[in-house]
Protein backbone atom coordinates (compact mmCIF):
# COMPACT_ATOMS: atom_id res chain seq x y z
CA UNK A 1 0.00 0.00 0.00
CA UNK A 2 1.69 3.03 -1.04
CA UNK A 3 1.61 6.12 1.96
CA UNK A 4 0.14 9.19 0.15
CA UNK A 5 1.77 11.06 3.45
CA UNK A 6 4.87 13.20 3.17
CA UNK A 7 6.58 15.07 6.12
CA UNK A 8 6.23 18.57 6.57
CA UNK A 9 9.59 20.28 7.20
CA UNK A 10 8.22 23.85 8.88
CA UNK A 11 8.90 23.83 12.44
CA UNK A 12 6.76 26.85 13.25
CA UNK A 13 3.11 26.00 14.75
CA UNK A 14 0.49 24.90 12.17
CA UNK A 15 -2.69 27.09 12.05
CA UNK A 16 -5.90 25.66 11.97
CA UNK A 17 -6.36 27.01 8.20
CA UNK A 18 -3.02 24.01 7.30
CA UNK A 19 -4.34 21.83 9.88
CA UNK A 20 -8.11 21.65 7.93
CA UNK A 21 -5.98 22.04 4.26
CA UNK A 22 -4.08 18.66 5.37
CA UNK A 23 -7.49 17.10 6.25
CA UNK A 24 -9.14 17.94 2.80
CA UNK A 25 -5.72 16.67 1.08
CA UNK A 26 -6.50 13.15 2.59
CA UNK A 27 -10.01 13.23 1.97
CA UNK A 28 -9.25 14.31 -1.96
CA UNK A 29 -6.35 11.56 -2.35
CA UNK A 30 -9.43 9.15 -1.71
CA UNK A 31 -10.90 10.94 -4.33
CA UNK A 32 -14.16 11.78 -2.42
CA UNK A 33 -15.39 15.15 -2.89
CA UNK A 34 -16.09 17.68 -0.07
CA UNK A 35 -18.17 20.73 0.30
CA UNK A 36 -16.53 22.01 3.63
CA UNK A 37 -14.92 21.37 6.71
CA UNK A 38 -16.10 22.66 9.99
CA UNK A 39 -13.91 22.55 13.55
CA UNK A 40 -15.66 23.53 16.58
CA UNK A 41 -13.08 24.07 19.22
CA UNK A 42 -14.27 25.09 22.97
CA UNK A 43 -16.49 28.60 22.25
CA UNK A 44 -15.03 28.91 19.00
CA UNK A 45 -16.23 27.88 15.31
CA UNK A 46 -14.50 27.69 12.13
CA UNK A 47 -15.13 26.92 8.27
CA UNK A 48 -13.17 25.85 5.84
CA UNK A 49 -14.69 26.25 2.17
CA UNK A 50 -14.11 23.50 -0.57
CA UNK A 51 -16.81 23.76 -2.97
CA UNK A 52 -20.39 24.54 -3.13
CA UNK A 53 -22.80 21.57 -2.85
CA UNK A 54 -24.88 21.21 -5.51
CA UNK A 55 -28.79 22.23 -4.52
CA UNK A 56 -30.48 18.29 -4.64
CA UNK A 57 -27.14 16.81 -2.72
CA UNK A 58 -27.56 16.50 1.16
CA UNK A 59 -23.68 16.08 2.09
CA UNK A 60 -22.82 12.78 4.56
CA UNK A 61 -21.02 13.96 7.43
CA UNK A 62 -18.14 12.34 8.53
CA UNK A 63 -17.22 13.62 12.55
CA UNK A 64 -14.20 13.40 14.63
CA UNK A 65 -14.27 14.15 18.37
CA UNK A 66 -11.75 14.85 21.06
CA UNK A 67 -12.17 16.73 24.47
CA UNK A 68 -13.68 19.81 22.87
CA UNK A 69 -12.31 19.89 19.69
CA UNK A 70 -15.29 18.49 16.68
CA UNK A 71 -13.68 18.09 13.01
CA UNK A 72 -16.93 17.54 10.69
CA UNK A 73 -16.08 16.84 7.04
CA UNK A 74 -19.50 17.55 4.93
CA UNK A 75 -19.07 14.68 1.97
CA UNK A 76 -20.05 14.38 -1.53
CA UNK A 77 -18.95 11.15 -2.27
CA UNK A 78 -20.09 7.76 -1.03
CA UNK A 79 -17.19 5.84 0.23
CA UNK A 80 -16.61 2.16 0.96
CA UNK A 81 -16.49 0.85 4.42
CA UNK A 82 -12.72 0.55 4.50
CA UNK A 83 -12.12 3.95 3.01
CA UNK A 84 -14.93 5.46 5.65
CA UNK A 85 -12.79 3.37 8.41
CA UNK A 86 -9.61 5.15 6.89
CA UNK A 87 -10.76 8.57 7.15
CA UNK A 88 -12.57 8.41 9.66
CA UNK A 89 -9.26 7.59 11.63
CA UNK A 90 -7.72 10.44 10.17
CA UNK A 91 -10.53 13.10 11.26
CA UNK A 92 -10.35 12.02 14.91
CA UNK A 93 -6.65 12.40 14.71
CA UNK A 94 -6.90 15.51 12.88
CA UNK A 95 -9.56 16.85 16.13
CA UNK A 96 -6.70 15.74 18.75
CA UNK A 97 -4.21 17.58 16.80
CA UNK A 98 -6.48 20.80 16.68
CA UNK A 99 -5.50 21.58 20.51
CA UNK A 100 -2.30 22.88 19.08
CA UNK A 101 -3.75 24.50 16.16
CA UNK A 102 -2.69 28.17 16.35
CA UNK A 103 -6.29 30.58 15.04
CA UNK A 104 -6.57 32.20 11.95
CA UNK A 105 -8.74 34.62 10.61
CA UNK A 106 -12.72 33.36 10.88
CA UNK A 107 -13.20 32.19 7.64
CA UNK A 108 -10.50 30.03 5.92
CA UNK A 109 -10.06 29.11 2.35
CA UNK A 110 -8.68 25.88 0.92
CA UNK A 111 -5.35 26.39 -1.32
CA UNK A 112 -5.27 23.49 -3.69
CA UNK A 113 -1.55 24.51 -4.19
CA UNK A 114 -0.52 23.92 -0.75
CA UNK A 115 2.61 22.00 0.18
CA UNK A 116 1.03 20.75 3.12
CA UNK A 117 -0.21 16.55 2.92
CA UNK A 118 -1.77 15.16 5.34
CA UNK A 119 0.37 13.82 7.78
CA UNK A 120 -2.19 11.86 10.25
CA UNK A 121 -0.26 8.67 11.15
CA UNK A 122 -2.27 5.56 12.93
CA UNK A 123 -2.58 6.60 16.52
CA UNK A 124 -2.78 4.27 19.72
CA UNK A 125 -4.83 6.35 21.89
CA UNK A 126 -3.86 6.08 25.59
CA UNK A 127 -2.01 8.50 28.41
CA UNK A 128 -1.53 5.65 31.12
CA UNK A 129 2.33 4.55 32.04
CA UNK A 130 2.40 1.54 29.61
CA UNK A 131 1.27 3.50 26.36
CA UNK A 132 4.23 6.25 27.05
CA UNK A 133 6.45 3.49 27.09
CA UNK A 134 5.29 1.99 24.01
CA UNK A 135 5.11 5.09 22.45
CA UNK A 136 8.86 6.36 23.37
CA UNK A 137 9.22 2.51 21.73
CA UNK A 138 7.86 3.08 18.61
CA UNK A 139 9.36 6.44 18.45
CA UNK A 140 12.95 4.85 19.32
CA UNK A 141 12.15 2.28 17.11
CA UNK A 142 11.15 4.40 13.83
CA UNK A 143 14.24 6.30 13.83
CA UNK A 144 16.48 3.33 13.60
CA UNK A 145 16.99 1.04 10.32
CA UNK A 146 17.03 -2.25 12.57
CA UNK A 147 14.52 -5.54 12.06
CA UNK A 148 11.64 -4.82 14.53
CA UNK A 149 9.73 -7.38 16.43
CA UNK A 150 6.14 -6.20 18.01
CA UNK A 151 5.42 -8.47 21.30
CA UNK A 152 1.75 -8.53 22.90
CA UNK A 153 -0.99 -10.80 22.90
CA UNK A 154 -3.91 -10.78 19.95
CA UNK A 155 -6.06 -7.78 19.83
CA UNK A 156 -3.73 -5.80 21.34
CA UNK A 157 -3.01 -3.56 18.67
CA UNK A 158 0.13 -4.59 16.67
CA UNK A 159 -0.46 -3.81 13.57
CA UNK A 160 -1.02 -0.64 14.73
CA UNK A 161 1.79 0.18 16.10
CA UNK A 162 3.75 -1.39 12.89
CA UNK A 163 2.03 1.08 10.83
CA UNK A 164 2.97 3.99 13.34
CA UNK A 165 6.81 3.22 13.08
CA UNK A 166 6.35 2.40 9.75
CA UNK A 167 4.67 6.08 9.39
CA UNK A 168 7.59 7.99 11.48
CA UNK A 169 10.78 6.57 9.80
CA UNK A 170 12.16 8.01 7.08
CA UNK A 171 10.90 5.37 4.90
CA UNK A 172 7.18 7.01 5.32
CA UNK A 173 6.62 7.89 1.93
CA UNK A 174 7.18 4.45 0.74
CA UNK A 175 4.81 1.27 0.96
CA UNK A 176 3.51 0.06 4.04
CA UNK A 177 2.52 -3.79 3.43
CA UNK A 178 1.59 -6.38 5.97
CA UNK A 179 0.75 -10.24 5.68
CA UNK A 180 -0.69 -12.52 8.80
CA UNK A 181 0.98 -15.44 8.42
CA UNK A 182 -1.49 -17.61 10.45
CA UNK A 183 -4.40 -16.33 7.73
CA UNK A 184 -3.01 -18.25 4.77
CA UNK A 185 -2.53 -21.70 4.23
CA UNK A 186 0.82 -22.57 4.58
CA UNK A 187 1.67 -23.48 0.94
CA UNK A 188 0.34 -19.72 -0.39
CA UNK A 189 2.80 -17.90 2.73
CA UNK A 190 5.69 -18.74 0.46
CA UNK A 191 4.22 -17.94 -3.00
CA UNK A 192 2.77 -13.98 -1.29
CA UNK A 193 6.21 -12.86 0.19
CA UNK A 194 8.82 -14.06 -2.16
CA UNK A 195 6.44 -14.52 -5.76
CA UNK A 196 6.94 -16.93 -9.01
CA UNK A 197 8.02 -17.29 -12.49
CA UNK A 198 5.50 -18.21 -15.00
CA UNK A 199 4.94 -22.13 -15.13
CA UNK A 200 6.32 -22.44 -11.36
CA UNK A 201 3.32 -24.28 -10.79
CA UNK A 202 0.32 -25.39 -11.65
CA UNK A 203 -1.85 -22.31 -12.25
CA UNK A 204 1.04 -19.89 -12.93
CA UNK A 205 0.08 -18.43 -16.12
CA UNK A 206 2.36 -15.55 -15.54
CA UNK A 207 4.74 -14.13 -12.95
CA UNK A 208 3.68 -12.32 -10.09
CA UNK A 209 5.80 -10.15 -7.67
CA UNK A 210 5.83 -10.99 -4.24
CA UNK A 211 5.54 -8.60 -1.08
CA UNK A 212 9.25 -7.76 -0.50
CA UNK A 213 9.24 -6.49 -4.06
CA UNK A 214 5.83 -5.17 -3.73
CA UNK A 215 7.06 -3.16 -0.35
CA UNK A 216 10.25 -2.29 -2.40
CA UNK A 217 11.88 1.07 -0.33
CA UNK A 218 9.33 0.83 2.33
CA UNK A 219 8.32 -1.94 5.57
CA UNK A 220 6.82 -5.48 5.19
CA UNK A 221 5.09 -6.14 8.16
CA UNK A 222 4.88 -9.90 9.32
CA UNK A 223 2.23 -10.77 11.26
CA UNK A 224 1.71 -13.85 13.54
CA UNK A 225 5.18 -15.10 12.42
CA UNK A 226 5.40 -17.58 15.21
CA UNK A 227 3.27 -19.54 12.54
CA UNK A 228 5.68 -20.03 9.95
CA UNK A 229 7.13 -23.57 9.11
CA UNK A 230 10.70 -24.15 9.96
CA UNK A 231 11.65 -24.51 6.07
CA UNK A 232 10.05 -21.24 5.29
CA UNK A 233 11.65 -19.53 8.59
CA UNK A 234 15.22 -20.52 6.91
CA UNK A 235 14.03 -18.54 3.21
CA UNK A 236 12.86 -15.70 5.85
CA UNK A 237 16.10 -15.53 7.29
CA UNK A 238 18.41 -15.43 4.11
CA UNK A 239 16.19 -12.37 2.57
CA UNK A 240 16.26 -10.56 5.66
CA UNK A 241 20.06 -10.37 6.20
CA UNK A 242 21.05 -10.75 2.53
CA UNK A 243 17.97 -8.41 1.27
CA UNK A 244 17.86 -10.96 -1.73
CA UNK A 245 14.80 -13.33 -2.24
CA UNK A 246 14.23 -15.42 -5.04
CA UNK A 247 10.88 -16.53 -6.58
CA UNK A 248 9.24 -19.55 -6.57
CA UNK A 249 10.32 -20.74 -9.72
CA UNK A 250 13.04 -18.54 -10.42
CA UNK A 251 16.60 -19.24 -10.81
CA UNK A 252 17.90 -15.25 -10.01
CA UNK A 253 18.39 -13.54 -6.81
CA UNK A 254 16.74 -10.20 -6.71
CA UNK A 255 17.79 -7.84 -4.89
CA UNK A 256 15.28 -5.81 -2.15
CA UNK A 257 15.54 -2.95 0.30
CA UNK A 258 12.87 -4.00 2.68
CA UNK A 259 12.62 -2.99 6.32
CA UNK A 260 10.88 -6.26 8.28
CA UNK A 261 8.80 -5.46 11.24
CA UNK A 262 7.53 -8.78 12.90
CA UNK A 263 5.07 -9.29 15.14
CA UNK A 264 3.76 -12.51 17.49
CA UNK A 265 1.24 -13.32 19.83
CA UNK A 266 3.03 -16.20 20.81
CA UNK A 267 6.17 -16.62 23.22
CA UNK A 268 9.09 -16.66 20.16
CA UNK A 269 11.61 -17.82 22.99
CA UNK A 270 9.57 -20.68 24.61
CA UNK A 271 8.95 -21.66 20.39
CA UNK A 272 12.79 -21.32 20.21
CA UNK A 273 13.48 -23.89 23.21
CA UNK A 274 10.68 -26.62 21.77
CA UNK A 275 12.48 -26.26 18.42
CA UNK A 276 9.95 -24.87 17.15
CA UNK A 277 11.17 -21.63 16.11
CA UNK A 278 14.55 -21.25 14.54
CA UNK A 279 16.99 -19.70 17.04
CA UNK A 280 19.15 -18.03 14.41
CA UNK A 281 15.73 -16.33 12.92
CA UNK A 282 14.93 -15.27 16.52
CA UNK A 283 17.92 -13.53 17.58
CA UNK A 284 17.78 -11.77 13.73
CA UNK A 285 14.03 -10.65 14.28
CA UNK A 286 14.51 -9.13 17.96
CA UNK A 287 16.95 -6.42 17.25
CA UNK A 288 14.33 -4.12 18.76
CA UNK A 289 11.57 -5.59 20.71
CA UNK A 290 8.27 -2.99 20.99
CA UNK A 291 6.15 -4.72 23.71
CA UNK A 292 2.85 -3.94 23.76
CA UNK A 293 0.84 -4.27 27.18
CA UNK A 294 -2.72 -6.11 27.66
CA UNK A 295 -6.02 -4.03 27.80
CA UNK A 296 -6.15 -5.20 31.39
CA UNK A 297 -2.63 -3.83 32.52
CA UNK A 298 -3.65 -0.01 30.98
CA UNK A 299 -7.37 0.61 32.13
CA UNK A 300 -6.88 4.17 32.93
CA UNK A 301 -7.23 4.10 28.96
CA UNK A 302 -10.39 2.37 28.55
CA UNK A 303 -12.62 5.94 28.79
CA UNK A 304 -10.76 7.18 25.86
CA UNK A 305 -10.43 3.89 24.03
CA UNK A 306 -15.15 3.66 24.82
CA UNK A 307 -15.25 7.79 23.48
CA UNK A 308 -13.56 7.31 20.50
CA UNK A 309 -15.39 3.92 19.40
CA UNK A 310 -18.65 5.67 19.94
CA UNK A 311 -17.73 8.37 17.51
CA UNK A 312 -16.35 5.76 14.91
CA UNK A 313 -19.66 3.92 15.47
CA UNK A 314 -21.90 7.50 15.09
CA UNK A 315 -19.95 8.18 12.28
CA UNK A 316 -20.63 4.65 10.78
CA UNK A 317 -24.15 4.64 11.33
CA UNK A 318 -24.38 8.57 10.03
CA UNK A 319 -25.94 9.60 13.36
CA UNK A 320 -25.72 13.58 14.16
CA UNK A 321 -26.56 13.12 18.05
CA UNK A 322 -22.82 11.50 19.74
CA UNK A 323 -24.27 8.39 21.47
CA UNK A 324 -24.20 9.01 24.95
CA UNK A 325 -22.78 6.88 27.67
CA UNK A 326 -23.54 6.09 31.84
CA UNK A 327 -20.72 6.38 34.12
CA UNK A 328 -21.26 3.08 35.72
CA UNK A 329 -20.94 1.66 32.37
CA UNK A 330 -17.87 3.26 31.86
CA UNK A 331 -16.48 1.95 34.91
CA UNK A 332 -18.23 -1.69 34.06
CA UNK A 333 -16.26 -1.26 31.23
CA UNK A 334 -13.00 -0.24 32.86
CA UNK A 335 -13.14 -3.11 35.44
CA UNK A 336 -13.97 -5.95 33.20
CA UNK A 337 -10.46 -7.78 32.19
CA UNK A 338 -10.48 -7.99 28.33
CA UNK A 339 -8.69 -11.39 27.28
CA UNK A 340 -9.73 -10.30 23.74
CA UNK A 341 -8.16 -6.71 24.14
CA UNK A 342 -9.12 -3.94 22.56
CA UNK A 343 -10.37 -5.99 19.43
CA UNK A 344 -13.09 -7.52 21.90
CA UNK A 345 -13.52 -3.84 23.46
CA UNK A 346 -14.41 -2.88 19.86
CA UNK A 347 -16.96 -5.59 19.77
CA UNK A 348 -18.59 -4.63 22.57
CA UNK A 349 -19.10 -1.04 21.86
CA UNK A 350 -20.45 -2.00 18.53
CA UNK A 351 -22.77 -3.90 20.11
CA UNK A 352 -23.77 -1.43 22.93
CA UNK A 353 -24.18 1.37 20.03
CA UNK A 354 -26.48 -0.40 17.59
CA UNK A 355 -29.09 -0.73 20.93
CA UNK A 356 -28.81 3.35 21.12
CA UNK A 357 -29.59 4.62 18.34
CA UNK A 358 -32.86 6.15 18.69
CA UNK A 359 -30.49 8.07 21.67
CA UNK A 360 -31.11 6.45 24.48
CA UNK A 361 -28.00 6.37 26.50
CA UNK A 362 -25.76 3.70 26.84
CA UNK A 363 -26.67 2.37 30.27
CA UNK A 364 -24.71 0.43 33.29
CA UNK A 365 -26.99 -3.16 32.97
CA UNK A 366 -26.95 -3.01 29.43
CA UNK A 367 -23.24 -3.02 29.99
CA UNK A 368 -23.08 -5.25 32.23
CA UNK A 369 -25.37 -7.73 30.29
CA UNK A 370 -23.08 -7.80 27.28
CA UNK A 371 -20.00 -8.43 29.25
CA UNK A 372 -21.78 -11.47 30.72
CA UNK A 373 -22.32 -12.95 27.50
CA UNK A 374 -18.32 -13.33 26.73
CA UNK A 375 -18.15 -14.59 30.51
CA UNK A 376 -20.73 -17.38 29.64
CA UNK A 377 -19.20 -17.91 26.20
CA UNK A 378 -15.87 -18.37 28.40
CA UNK A 379 -17.68 -21.23 30.79
CA UNK A 380 -18.91 -23.19 28.15
CA UNK A 381 -16.14 -24.37 26.20
CA UNK A 382 -13.38 -26.76 27.84
CA UNK A 383 -10.56 -25.53 29.57
CA UNK A 384 -7.25 -26.05 27.83
CA UNK A 385 -4.16 -26.92 28.86
CA UNK A 386 -2.27 -24.18 29.83
CA UNK A 387 -4.80 -21.70 29.24
CA UNK A 388 -5.17 -18.89 32.30
CA UNK A 389 -8.70 -18.79 34.18
CA UNK A 390 -10.62 -14.98 34.56
CA UNK A 391 -11.37 -15.12 38.13
CA UNK A 392 -14.67 -12.94 38.49
CA UNK A 393 -14.38 -9.23 39.12
CA UNK A 394 -15.15 -9.56 42.82
CA UNK A 395 -12.08 -11.16 43.95
CA UNK A 396 -10.48 -7.79 43.44
CA UNK A 397 -12.59 -6.10 46.35
CA UNK A 398 -11.58 -5.42 49.37
CA UNK A 399 -15.18 -5.56 51.35
CA UNK A 400 -15.39 -3.03 54.02
CA UNK A 401 -14.42 -4.20 57.08
CA UNK A 402 -13.30 -7.89 55.65
CA UNK A 403 -10.44 -9.37 56.79
CA UNK A 404 -7.42 -11.01 55.35
CA UNK A 405 -8.83 -14.56 56.30
CA UNK A 406 -12.38 -13.73 55.32
CA UNK A 407 -11.16 -12.65 52.09
CA UNK A 408 -8.94 -15.31 51.54
CA UNK A 409 -11.44 -17.39 52.01
CA UNK A 410 -13.72 -15.87 49.57
CA UNK A 411 -11.59 -15.64 46.94
CA UNK A 412 -10.60 -19.72 47.22
CA UNK A 413 -14.36 -20.22 47.33
CA UNK A 414 -14.88 -17.96 43.71
CA UNK A 415 -11.41 -19.71 42.01
CA UNK A 416 -12.95 -23.24 42.98
CA UNK A 417 -16.00 -22.60 41.53
CA UNK A 418 -14.89 -20.85 38.43
CA UNK A 419 -12.49 -23.81 37.64
CA UNK A 420 -15.21 -26.22 38.22
CA UNK A 421 -17.57 -24.52 35.75
CA UNK A 422 -14.59 -24.64 33.35
CA UNK A 423 -12.63 -27.73 33.87
CA UNK A 424 -16.16 -30.09 33.67
CA UNK A 425 -16.59 -30.95 37.60
CA UNK A 426 -14.74 -31.30 40.74
CA UNK A 427 -12.40 -33.97 39.94
CA UNK A 428 -10.90 -32.01 37.08
CA UNK A 429 -11.07 -28.94 38.99
CA UNK A 430 -8.91 -30.89 41.83
CA UNK A 431 -6.50 -31.58 39.14
CA UNK A 432 -6.44 -28.32 37.81
CA UNK A 433 -5.55 -26.76 40.94
CA UNK A 434 -3.58 -29.87 42.09
CA UNK A 435 -5.18 -31.25 44.95
CA UNK A 436 -6.52 -34.76 46.23
CA UNK A 437 -9.99 -34.95 45.02
CA UNK A 438 -11.18 -36.32 48.57
CA UNK A 439 -9.08 -33.29 50.27
CA UNK A 440 -10.49 -30.76 47.55
CA UNK A 441 -14.12 -31.43 47.97
CA UNK A 442 -13.85 -31.55 51.96
CA UNK A 443 -12.27 -27.55 51.36
CA UNK A 444 -15.28 -26.82 49.19
CA UNK A 445 -17.45 -27.92 51.52
CA UNK A 446 -16.18 -25.71 54.09
CA UNK A 447 -15.92 -22.49 52.05
CA UNK A 448 -19.64 -23.12 51.12
CA UNK A 449 -20.33 -23.74 54.70
CA UNK A 450 -18.38 -20.43 56.04
CA UNK A 451 -15.40 -21.62 57.89
CA UNK A 452 -12.55 -19.89 57.70
CA UNK A 453 -8.92 -20.83 58.94
CA UNK A 454 -8.03 -17.69 60.37
CA UNK A 455 -3.98 -18.45 59.84
CA UNK A 456 -4.90 -18.50 56.04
Amino acid sequence: MQSATARVTSTSPMTIAEGLSQLAAAFEAKQIAITKITLQRGQQSYEQSIQDAPETATPRQLVGQFEDATITVFCLTPMPVEVNAELQSLTTNAATAAASWSTPVAQLTLVKSSPYLPNFAPKMIGDSQPMRELLADINCAARAPHVVLIIGESGTGKTTAASMIHERSPRAAKPFVSINCAALPETLVESELFGYEKGAFTGAVNAKKGLFETAEGGTLFLDEIGELKLELQAKLLTAIEQQLIRRLGGTKDIQCDVRIIAASSRDLHQMVTEGKFREDLYYRLSVLEVPIAPLRDRRDDIPLLVNDRLNYEQTRASINTPFQIESGAIKELTNYLWPGNIRQLHNVIARLATRAYDGTPITTAATRKEIARFNQASTNRPLKDGEPVYLPLECRMLLPGESLAQFTARVKLHLIETVKLRAGGMTNAATRLGYDRSAFSKLHSKLTSGVIDEAA
